[in-house]
């Protein structure tokens, strides 16, 4: 896996896809795998009051689903998905998950994914580069690893797909 990943960051001959820097909306090349059309519906849904369910996640995830990030377990189960982001989501201000992915591939039941995550509450903005692996059961995420970065515009040029207002 981490040969797999290594090969990855470094855009190797392994990479589905990869997205120019923030592509429009109409021009952009619609993700066909499982990890990029779930946080595709993670984003319409946060522009929706109350629309994170257990039910809305169950057709994403198994019932035992994880979310791991940056090595600590946050979320075990369809019910710990909807109450985390409906919380997230009641706190209000702006998050996306930037689709299509930066690179994404597929390997076996692992879709590696290396993407921008940009947030905004309270009038600031941040953005986060994450890069990490979701693991398949049959069509069914089963869990997902991340890794972040928040990256500081006082340290250098942000990634273009970052929001910067």
């Amino acid at each position: 896996a981490l040969l797999a990943l290594a090969s990855f960051a470094a855009g190797g001959p392994v990479a589905l896809a990869q997205s120019p820097a923030a592509p429009a909306a109409s021009t952009a090349v619609q993700p066909t795998d499982t990890l990029s059309r779930f946080f595709q519906w993670w984003n319409a849904t946060f522009l929706v009051p109350g629309g994170y369910t257990a039910e809305g996640f169950a057709q994403w995830f198994t019932p035992d689903a994880t979310l791991v990030i940056d090595g600590r377990e946050v979320i075990r189960g369809v019910d710990a998905w909807a109450k985390h982001f409906t919380r997230i989501q009641a706190g209000g201000g702006q998050v996306e998950i930037v689709v299509p992915f930066k690179q994404v591939f597929q390997a076996g039941d692992r879709i590696y994914t290396y993407h921008v995550i940009n947030s905004r509450r309270d009038g600031k903005t941040s953005c986060m580069l994450a890069a990490g692996h979701a693991e398949l059961r049959g069509a069914r995420i089963a869990s997902i690893v991340l890794v972040r970065a928040a990256l500081d515009p006082a340290k250098g040029p942000l990634d273009p797909q970052c929001w910067t207002d």
